[in-house]
């Protein structure tokens, strides 16, 4: 349960702890060559390597698109909780100072409410490092 806490709050934000010491080289990726790196670490590297509004739009990217992929699957209380996930997701979540750890807060307070909303293995899928899920028609 602890790790599951953990990777889901990375995509909530909390990946970029240590982003002060990050350089930010403001190299954009987008998200169908972010999501087929080969492994975690290279997606980290180029998480950390991109500016904060690349980086809010690689989460919210993969949060959207797993909903779109769900919609079906899920309740209206799960698809109400990965709305204001998205909401929150901001290029402020991953930028420094105070904006950005107040962003973090409240996406780690968000990040309580969808432990207690989804399985597992929907909180792996909605991970960035996750599976690249294909866009929706």
């Amino acid at each position: 349960m602890k790790v599951m806490v953990l990777t889901f709050a990375m995509a909530a934000g909390v990946w970029s702890h240590g982003l002060a010491q990050a350089p930010q080289t403001g190299q954009a990726i987008d998200y169908e060559t972010f999501c087929k790196l080969p492994d975690v670490e290279a997606k980290r590297t180029a998480f950390l390597a991109t500016s904060s509004d690349n980086r809010g739009v690689l989460v919210r990217t993969q949060l959207e698109r797993f909903r779109d992929a769900n919609r079906d699957r899920l309740n209206a209380k799960q698809l109400a909780a990965l709305s204001d996930l998205i909401a929150a997701v901001t290029p402020d979540t991953y930028a420094e100072g105070p904006k950005g750890e107040e962003a973090r807060v409240n996406a780690r307070r968000l990040t309580e409410t969808h432990m207690t909303l989804f399985t597992p293995d929907q909180v792996q899928a909605m991970q960035p490092y996750g599976p690249c899920i294909p866009k929706g028609k």
